[in-house]
């Protein structure tokens, strides 16, 4: 016997048939939820946080990848929203990161505080830590990092932003795949410079600027410089730009298909706890015989001004 069905209700099973096999499961709803939940607990550990430092009311700025928080307007706030944005994205780009994986659990509360007065009572207070420059947690329950929003000289808001968005990017850095590597503070810091210097643009000021001391680093001194110099103990007074120059050389110039193979030599490993820059370099095909040729080809590419 033909089962027959009127035509209303058999457009009504094939609709429903339909829906049954177009709706989303419940997993992404489950998902912003949970991202949700995750957002809520930043802010309100932040708030918290900046109230123990006396801030009753401070601006909180929510974007696609971070929860900006302290005393600055709006307005500011969202500007600096928008340049550790772009900043991020070329980061990412460049780190080769996949589209799911993540440097943190949910997003990153920045608290940006130029204030030195509240800076210092927040760190104080609220994270029980000397008030000693930049200071992040990317591992906490809320991952965060407390920037002083320091520029030697007179800086501009711009300067500032940009110097938190590198912060940012060089904890990228250290966080990609496992985080497990060895990363020196001249290549967290010099590889987040130069990455948020070039998502402002390679035609801006800040980044035509920065070219050119890095050439003229090279002849400050009579004295050549050195690879060795950029990781020596000794401190000089071009060693930022020196590294910032070799940590682009490294991740955007001649090194740049390298540059993963030189990450993963800075992993530890059950023979080397704590690995050496030389023995990145080691990993990458830089041998110890090399090193006067790569010293060459750096200084060689700062001239040329690529």
């Amino acid at each position: 016997m033909l089962l027959r069905v009127r035509p209303a209700i058999g457009a009504a099973l094939v609709t429903a048939f339909t829906v049954a096999l177009t709706a989303p499961s419940s997993a992404p709803a489950q998902d912003k939820d949970k991202d949700k939940a995750l957002v809520k607990q930043a802010k309100d550990t932040a708030l918290a946080n900046l109230k123990k430092a006396g801030l009753d009311k401070p601006t909180v700025v929510e974007t696609g990848n971070f929860i900006i928080v302290g005393s600055l307007s709006q307005e500011k706030a969202k500007t600096l929203g928008e340049v550790l944005e772009k900043t991020t994205t070329l980061t990412r780009k460049t780190l080769k990161y996949d589209e799911k994986e993540a440097s943190w659990k949910g997003k990153l509360t920045v608290y940006f505080v130029p204030d030195n007065a509240e800076y210092k009572a927040l760190m104080r207070r609220a994270f029980q830590q000397p008030p000693e420059g930049a200071f992040a947690d990317l591992r906490a329950e809320v991952p965060f990092i407390v920037d002083p929003a320091e520029v030697p000289g007179k800086p501009t808001d711009a300067d500032l932003y940009t110097s938190t968005a590198a912060r940012v990017s060089g904890e990228h850095l250290k966080a990609k795949g496992t985080g497990a590597q060895v990363i020196p503070d001249w290549l967290r810091d010099g590889f987040g410079r130069v990455t948020a210097m070039r998502a402002e643009g390679t035609t801006s000021k800040r980044y035509t600027a920065y070219k050119s001391q890095a050439k003229a680093a090279l002849t400050k001194g009579g004295q050549p410089p050195t690879l060795a110099d950029i990781w020596g103990d000794a401190k000089s007074a071009n060693g930022e730009v020196l590294a910032t120059s070799f940590a682009e050389y490294l991740a955007y110039g001649p090194g740049a298909s390298k540059f993963p193979k030189f990450l993963d030599g800075l992993k530890p490993s059950e023979n080397v706890a704590a690995p050496t820059v030389t023995q990145g370099l080691d990993a990458a095909g830089w041998k110890e015989k090399d090193m006067p040729a790569l010293d060459l080809a750096w200084r060689r590419w700062i001239s040329a001004g690529k």
